[in-house]
């Protein structure tokens, strides 16, 4: 009997259904896009994607959780593409990144913000779960470019990835999109050196 209950509770849980996931999610963004974010609901949720509301809440345990995750979905994380320097690092990773954000994942951000101002349930899960690990690669290049020399040991690493990310989160959210692809390039490269400028190791 005993081992029995040893060998049961040694037993793997059942696999996450990813297709359920994809499906849910895929099914969730659709509705973002289309409606007002009070009109995407649990019941517009499980008739779009034809997944019971019973299947839903095994995977996420509130709308806000499922909200969040739909939100995240869409995006992909800054990989980074290694340059001489840090620097060039992070330039030509954001760089990168940001030509994947088309204009259905700028609506979506636009939208994660809004919900995120008036939930703050909502606008928790998405910092704790998605978007704070989404910044890690980027603090790891930080700590590289301190560890090298390149970067004062005293930096502020997520203090620096604000500065950065704000760089661009205001030019693709806020500003918008100019007639100069290069223009804008070239002032996001400018604004991110100067954050780096301060950065530098002083001798």
């Amino acid at each position: 009997m005993t081992d029995t209950v040893a060998v049961a509770e040694r037993r793997p849980g059942r696999p996450r259904d990813t297709s359920l996931e994809s499906t849910v999610l895929s099914a969730t963004v659709e509705l973002l896009l289309e409606r007002d974010t009070r009109d995407v609901t649990i019941s517009a949720i499980t008739e779009r994607s034809g997944v019971s509301r019973a299947a839903l809440y095994r995977r996420w345990s509130s709308r806000e959780e499922l909200l969040a995750a739909a939100l995240d979905s869409v995006r992909t994380a800054v990989g980074l593409k290694r340059g001489d320097t840090s620097l060039d690092t992070i330039l030509a990773s954001y760089e990168e990144a940001s030509l994947e954000v088309d204009s259905r994942v700028g609506a979506l951000v636009k939208k994660r913000v809004a919900m995120g101002l008036e939930y703050d349930q909502l606008r928790a899960l998405s910092w704790d779960r998605h978007v704070s690990r989404r910044r890690e690669p980027v603090a790891e290049e930080i700590r590289r470019g301190i560890q090298s020399g390149e970067l004062s040991p005293d930096v502020d690493v997520e203090a620096m990835i604000d500065l950065i990310n704000g760089v661009y989160y205001y030019q693709m959210v806020v500003r918008g999109p100019e007639p100069s692809p290069e223009a804008t390039r070239e002032r996001l490269r400018n604004a991110v050196k100067l954050v780096w400028e301060g950065a530098l190791r002083r001798s």
